[in-house]
């Protein structure tokens, strides 16, 4: 290092940590909200595929949401079923739903992730749970429900 090269600090500030952890999972969130949207032409493969699904769904991930706007607290489940073939195509999908988020996986069958095999279906799986979880963040702080303690959205699922 050259003596004229400076080294910045490394802040230790607590909330211009958050906002740049804010602001990382908001440029994520843009990304994969996505993958989370209908076919503007009407059926959506995603919702199709999951009604198929084989029931019943596994739990995979229980959280506690406290609502932003009136500090309601809501129970959320993230399930996945096992893999299955798609119907009427070619590949392997995996069904996920959160359960009490009242979002866009929060339904009787949720959303499907495909792959050409269970197991790239059970990765792709995992990447669309997460998509639930982001989306779930924008309406709910989400704890873990023993402790309370903030769950971390950026910590693989």
């Amino acid at each position: 290092m050259s003596p004229h090269a400076r080294r910045m600090p490394i802040s230790d500030d607590k909330t211009a940590r958050e906002a740049k952890l804010a602001e990382a999972l908001r440029t994520n969130l843009r990304k994969r909200k996505a993958a989370a949207r209908a076919d503007p032409g009407g059926i959506d493969p995603a919702v199709a595929a999951a009604e198929t699904a084989p029931r019943p769904y596994h739990a995979v991930r229980r959280l506690l949401g406290v609502a932003h706007r009136d500090g309601r607290r809501a129970d959320l489940v993230l399930e996945l079923s096992t893999p299955f073939a798609v119907p009427g195509g070619e590949g392997w999908a995996v069904a996920v739903r959160l359960v009490g988020g009242d979002g866009a996986f929060d339904g009787e069958h949720g959303k499907a992730a495909f792959g050409r095999d269970g197991l790239a279906a059970t990765r792709a799986a995992i990447e669309l749970a997460q998509v639930a979880l982001d989306l779930a963040s924008t309406a709910y702080d989400l704890r873990w429900p023993d402790d309370e303690r903030p769950y971390d959205l950026s910590a693989p699922i």
